[in-house]
Order: structure tokens, then sequence, then C-alpha cells
């Protein structure tokens, strides 16, 4: 009998079985190429480009692999845990940049939360912000990042309870508040503390509802 995609309360990582361990270690690796790209950027380490090209790309293929060689190993709750994921990612994603636009839209914060998605895409690119090249990298890595993260929490938090996702979120906001400021040269820090939780919260909460409901359980 296959997975079925009951609700647990605690974390239920995909290896709960010993052997998919590396697996999952593999997979978490890959999924963190993603955001590897722009922290070894901001720790002056390796730049944008390289580490787009050199860690997140090959991150992205390995990642595909993974997919491709759990659905023809039978490994269905693994498979299960990568397709809810990026749908996960996906809806969290709308979330999170749906709220923070109504945010900026309702209150006068004077913070511009999409900015950030600009600079992705001027240090990858080397051009303008605002040229549509730019523009069009620096969505592609932002949606990237959303789609991974979400694949991160689901191989390894799976059907636990939502607000397991909403506390992914605040690790995600906690990570952006110590490293935003500095590489953006954030000034107004109450407007984008404000805009990036409620975009953060939003996002985990997201994440976290569709994994309850959608990722496939270790049978018992």
């Amino acid at each position: 009998m296959g997975p079925s995609p009951t609700s647990a309360r605690g974390l239920d990582p995909a290896a709960s079985s010993g052997r998919d361990l590396p697996l999952l270690l593999i997979t978490l690796a890959a999924a963190g190429s993603s955001i590897a790209a722009f922290l070894l950027h901001a720790a002056g380490w390796v730049r944008m480009p390289y580490g787009a090209v050199l860690v997140t790309l090959p991150g992205m293929i390995l990642l595909m692999a993974i997919g491709v060689w759990t659905k023809r190993t039978d490994r269905d709750v693994f498979l299960n845990r990568l397709g809810v994921g990026a749908a996960a990612g996906a809806l969290g994603l709308a979330a999170y940049d749906g709220i923070r636009a109504l945010v900026q839209w309702a209150l006068p914060i004077g913070f511009n939360g999409f900015r950030a998605i600009e600079l992705f895409g001027q240090f990858m690119t080397g051009l303008p912000a605002s040229d549509p090249r730019s523009l069009a990298a620096g969505w592609a890595y932002h949606v990237s990042n959303g789609l991974t993260f979400a694949i991160a929490y689901a191989v390894v938090a799976g059907p636990a309870r939502w607000w397991w996702g909403l506390a992914w979120g605040m690790v995600l906001e906690t990570a952006t508040v110590l490293v935003y400021p500095a590489v953006f040269r954030i000034g107004t820090i109450p407007g984008f503390v404000a805009v990036s939780m409620v975009g953060h919260a939003a996002y985990g909460a997201a994440v976290g509802l569709v994994s309850e409901r959608r990722a496939a359980r270790w049978p018992r």
C-alpha cells in the first residue's frame, strides 16, 4: 500500500527508513544551492554571477535529477514531498509577494520590498536594475529561492502541522533581517522589518498548510 497524505503533528522527514538519509541530505544541499549564490556574494567570497553558474545551476539540475531518480526507483514518499514542496513554494510566493504589495500600498512605510529582487538581477547580470534582462534574472532568482525553501521544508516536515511552516518562515525572516540591511544598504529599518515579517509569515503559513494537507506520510 502506498503512502497516504495524512496529517502528523511533528516533523516527518522523508528519510524515516534510514536508507534514504543520504538522499535527504543531498536534496537539502541541492535546494540550498539557490540561496547559496547570494550568501556567497554577501560574504564577499564569490561574486553572484559565478555563484549562480557554478553553485545554483548545478544544484537545480541535481534537484531535477533527484526527482527523476525517485520516480524510477519507486520512492513514492520522497517524490511526493518534492512535488508538494514545489507546489507549496508557488503558493507561498504568491502569498509572500501579494501581502507585501498590499502592505506597501495600504501603509506609508517608505520602503520598497521588491527592491531586493531588482538588485538580485543587477548582481547577477551587471546591468542596471531597471534593465528588463536584469529584472527577469532577479525575478527568476526570487522564484528559485521561494520554490527551493519550500522543497527543503517539505522533505523535512512533510505533513507536520502548518505552524511548523510558520516557524520556518520566521527562520527565513531572521536570516533576512541579519543579512539584507548591510548588503542592500537599507535605511528604513522599521518599514523593512514590517514588510519582510508580514511576507515571511504569509509564505511560511502557506507552505505549512499545503504540506500539512498534501504531503505523504511514511507508512507506520
